[in-house]
């Protein structure tokens, strides 16, 4: 097809259903097409005083087919009727397609991406004690423990963890992701078979939560680490709350898809809120050299 201006250019391609890896560069944005974000930056622990490893940043982004929207809300119902019931419904498959190309986003292939989510049983060192359960395989697990840590079981054995939910607007620092920790953001689209209620924004068509997860060689200490680290994000002009139990769990997974979006502290929020808490979290780490490759990509 041609116009009075010249040959008319190709009508844009549009994303195919399912979720896009990327490798998010600082100042990377939301794709306009996605209904549903998840983001983790992990930083690994330093392998000595003199190395400290970059943080590892991996952005998934879903895109939706023409039926996919109503499936996918039918799905969410089902497995909150689970929770509800205290049953823990299996981990549904990850549907990873080849990456939309977007500005600022280096699509990662499928290694890549499993080896980073397989990372979160990665984030702490083996507590001392349950060393001879770092030989076990199997899925990862995750478990709350006493007061506000939370033990994680999987290839690399058992670590502690912590969790500090994060909201509002404040200085950047805070959402840095400590030695062996992780920041973690996820959004998505609301649906008529869930909305957070009597949360900021009441009318926007987002929920967003966000939250920094701590870890320790050791659960002894973690919770008062985690405290005091919601009391420097607060006077950095954050809300923060230490999350305990199942709460807790929602969020330390909520970078892995294959669990369900942690409904327990979303808040609504508008698409523009959405980016600019993404581009947020991505500038705490800005003054890193650059994130370095995953394996795989």
């Amino acid at each position: 097809m041609t116009t009075l201006d010249g040959p008319a250019s190709p009508p844009p391609t549009r994303p195919r259903s399912g979720w896009h890896a990327y490798r998010p560069e600082v100042g990377a944005l939301a794709p306009s097409w996605a209904v549903e974000l998840a983001l983790t930056i992990e930083r690994p622990f330093a392998a000595s005083d003199d190395t400290a490893p970059a943080a590892r940043a991996l952005l998934l982004a879903r895109a939706t087919g023409r039926w996919q929207p109503v499936v996918h809300a039918l799905q969410t119902a089902m497995r909150e009727v689970d929770s509800i019931a205290g049953i823990d419904a299996p981990l549904r498959g990850l549907r990873l397609v080849r990456s939309h190309p977007e500005l600022r986003l280096d699509s990662l292939p499928r290694v890549g991406v499993l080896t980073h989510l397989r990372g979160a049983s990665e984030r702490g060192r083996v507590i001392g004690h349950r060393r001879k359960r770092a030989l076990e395989t199997g899925p990862v697990s995750w478990e709350p423990g006493a007061g506000a840590v939370l033990t994680c079981t999987g290839c690399a054995g058992v670590s502690a963890q912590a969790v500090v939910a994060i909201a509002g607007h404040g200085d950047l620092s805070a959402l840095q992701p400590p030695p062996g920790g992780a920041t973690v953001l996820r959004a998505w689209r609301c649906s008529q078979v869930w909305r957070p209620a009597g949360r900021a924004e009441p009318h926007a068509e987002w929920a967003l939560t966000i939250g920094v997860v701590l870890a320790s060689a050791t659960e002894c200490g973690l919770g008062r680490v985690a405290r005091r680290c919601a009391e420097l994000a607060r006077d950095a002009g954050w809300y923060a709350t230490v999350l305990t139990g199942a709460v807790g769990l929602e969020i330390v997974r909520a970078g892995d898809p294959r669990y369900p979006p942690p409904t327990t502290t979303a808040r609504r929020a508008s698409r523009d809120a959405v980016t600019e808490m993404l581009t947020a979290c991505l500038a705490a780490v800005a003054h890193e050299a650059a994130y370095p490759p995953l394996p795989g990509n």
